[in-house]
């Protein structure tokens, strides 16, 4: 086949994967995007291919494999005006079963800088791969361990971004809350059992899980909800 006879393939799937969503979702359950907006994002997501062990429940590890991370890029991005650096994602939070990759911010003040910090990136290792799932203004890099063990995701950002806010609110209310983690992990084994689901369409109807979430996790936060 072709690159242009793979690229209509590609484009037909996108098409129908977009009718079958439109029926499913209603106005407003995937947050400001509009199903078409989230097709149009997620079809340009460039994820490696991975091979890596799943872990079948929490790995105690993870927390430590965060911090001794989160020093090695303080020490590289020492001269540049980083506002935060936070462990992110699944392997985040307590008793949340995980792939064995560890999913990071890097928020940054200035905007201007990040196009730096990806240079920085490169040199310890992570790989580009453009914009990040979690949100148009953030990207991410992928530091994957060639045995296939741990590997790690630097997703950078600005730090007046309000996603970054959202992500962190999300986090520490699964945190705080162990029933409301057991739900999560629950609705997302549902899921991704849906026989014929293709990626797109999990991801869709998982971040309406996520916008759900997240729009309780803001309320408790507003109301001085702490981890």
């Amino acid at each position: 086949m072709n690159a242009a006879a793979g690229d209509l393939s590609g484009a037909l799937q996108v098409a129908r994967v977009l009718r079958r969503l439109r029926a499913q979702v209603q106005p407003g359950e995937l947050g400001a995007e509009s199903v078409e907006q989230f097709v149009r994002r997620y079809s340009r997501v460039r994820a490696p291919a991975l091979d890596l062990n799943l872990h079948s429940g929490y790995d105690p590890a993870w927390p430590q494999a965060f911090g001794d991370e989160k020093q090695r890029l303080l020490a590289a991005l020492a001269d540049e005006d980083v506002a935060g650096i936070e462990h992110i994602g699944s392997t985040a939070i307590p008793q949340l079963a995980s792939k064995d990759i560890l999913d990071i911010v890097v928020a940054m003040r200035d905007a201007a800088e990040i196009e730096r910090v990806a240079r920085t990136l490169a040199g310890l290792g992570y790989q580009a791969h453009g914009e990040s799932p979690i949100d148009a203004g953030f990207a991410w890099h992928w530091r994957i361990a060639q045995d296939g063990g741990r590997s790690f995701v630097v997703h950078t950002c600005a730090a007046d971004n309000p996603r970054l806010a959202e992500i962190k609110n999300f986090r520490d209310f699964l945190c705080a809350f162990p029933q409301e983690r057991q739900r999560y992990v629950e609705l997302k084994r549902e899921l991704a059992a849906t026989p014929g689901q293709t990626w797109l369409e999990y991801s869709a109807l998982k971040k309406i899980l996520v916008v759900r979430i997240t729009a309780r996790a803001n309320a408790w936060r507003a109301a001085g909800g702490e981890a």
